[in-house]
């Protein structure tokens, strides 16, 4: 099967590309948005301010014009041309700040605006030139005639702008509007793109996890076969090492203790015979580890009497061997081991206590029998050095691990709770039974 990692690598710089793409569309639609609302509904709110403030302005014009027509009023036409300064003064402040603001006026609109203004204050120093002369009825027949018809005409004027600007603004929340409404489409479009991503790149994972674990089970199973294999034929090694040992070099050695006890019965001197009695208590020793060791290869106690009874005679055997003393604890009740598992649970126990010999360096080893309705287990704790770290695992170890899977166990190998290294392997044991301890 090809690796994942080009299409997850491929995936993900599509899925950034995809997710930068929209990251600056949306800055290009905001900044857009901003230069709308800015540009455009702002600057045309302030510039409806500018034109309402010339709306005001010139109705104060129109009010001032009507009384400047009042005959009763006690005032001559002279006296109005400092109030209409003033008002010709903010008039002209607002009409440059509106300038100013405005954008979709077109420059014949603004000239046509300034001049009818200018038309407007030139019929008001007209105005003012025949009230300054002492002819008042003439300046108000020119206000009626001139001035308040331009007057009319530029508050019509600036409605008009006004409803301008209203329009304006209105397009401008319009465009506005648009732009939100395209930004959340988007939204909508990158997360069902974002989503289809997600489940394209889930699919091809599940995909490809799924075929990487059916292989890794297949290996596993082919390990474990091999294993089972390897394990097979180890006890099938030892059974031929256990029984040529006892068949030839037993029957050797043997057969060399009675020639020796028949050559001490012939003995000619006393020296002579103390010599084979030697000789004959070295063939014994001898005789006697060769069975011991063929024993160990082959052991037929947890095929004959159980695995308990077999780790009952191997502790004392390895306490012999070693002079390492074992503080053993039997279980409470005594159950039957599955007779598949005893041999595995057995060469458990021996590597363990071998590895205690080579590597702990200590007097005494504990070992710990419990057994339980449907489960067994076997603990081996020193005080030793302790287990290197890095654990590099060698044979021995694996062999372990390889035989608690066989038996469906689980085997646990760390640091004793006081110090030291704690081996603790458990199994299942289907065809347990407990009973009381004799």
């Amino acid at each position: 099967m090809k690796s994942p990692t080009p299409r997850l690598v491929a995936g993900l710089l599509f899925t950034l590309l995809v997710i930068g793409s929209y990251a600056a569309y949306t800055v290009h639609s905001v900044s857009r948005m901003r230069q709308v609302q800015a540009g455009i509904v702002d600057r045309n709110r302030r510039g409806s301010l500018q034109l309402i403030r010339i709306q005001n302005d010139l109705n104060a014009l129109a009010l001032a014009m009507r009384d400047m027509l009042d005959d009763t009023a006690q005032y001559p036409l002279a006296a109005w041309k400092a109030p209409l300064a003033r008002i010709r003064q903010n008039l002209e402040d607002a009409i440059a700040k509106e300038a100013a603001l405005a954008q979709s006026r077109s420059p014949e609109q603004t000239a046509f605006l300034k001049s009818s203004f200018a038309e407007f204050w030139r019929a008001g120093g007209a105005v003012f030139d025949q009230a300054v002369q002492g002819k008042d009825p003439a300046a108000r027949q020119l206000v009626r005639s001139s001035l308040q018809p331009r007057q009319e005409a530029l508050s019509a004027l600036i409605a008009r702008l006004l409803v301008e600007n209203n329009d304006a603004e209105s397009r401008g929340g319009q465009q506005v509007e648009e732009i939100y409404k395209d930004i959340e489409a988007n939204a909508y479009r990158f997360l069902a793109a974002s989503v289809f991503l997600v489940v394209l790149m889930s699919v091809s994972l599940i995909r490809a996890n799924r075929t990487l674990f059916e292989q890794l089970a297949g290996l596993a199973d082919q390990r474990r076969e091999l294993a089972r294999q390897l394990i097979s034929t180890q006890e099938s090694t030892f059974r031929a090492i256990s029984r040529d040992l006892h068949d030839e070099f037993g029957q050797i050695l043997t057969a060399l203790g009675a020639m020796l006890r028949r050559a001490e019965r012939h003995a000619p001197a006393p020296e002579f015979h103390r010599q084979i009695q030697e000789a004959t208590q070295t063939v014994q020793g001898t005789l006697e580890n060769i069975r011991s060791l063929s024993q160990s290869l082959q052991p037929v106690i947890p095929e004959e009497q159980g695995l308990l009874a077999a780790i009952e005679w191997h502790l004392p055997v390895f306490e012999r061997q070693t002079g390492i003393r074992v503080n053993y604890h039997p279980p409470a009740a005594r159950a039957d081991v599955r007779p598949e598992a005893a041999i595995h649970v057995f060469r458990i126990l021996q590597e363990s206590l071998n590895n205690v010999a080579r590597h702990a360096a200590v007097e005494e080893v504990k070992v710990t029998l419990e057994a339980g309705e449907s489960w067994f287990s076997l603990t081996i704790e020193d005080r030793g050095s302790g287990i290197a770290h890095p654990l590099r695992p060698g044979i021995g170890l694996t062999a372990m691990r390889e035989r608690a899977e066989l038996i469906g166990g689980t085997l646990e190998i760390g640091p004793g709770k006081e110090g030291g290294t704690r081996v603790y392997l458990r199994v299942p044991n289907e065809a347990g039974r407990e009973a009381p301890v004799a």
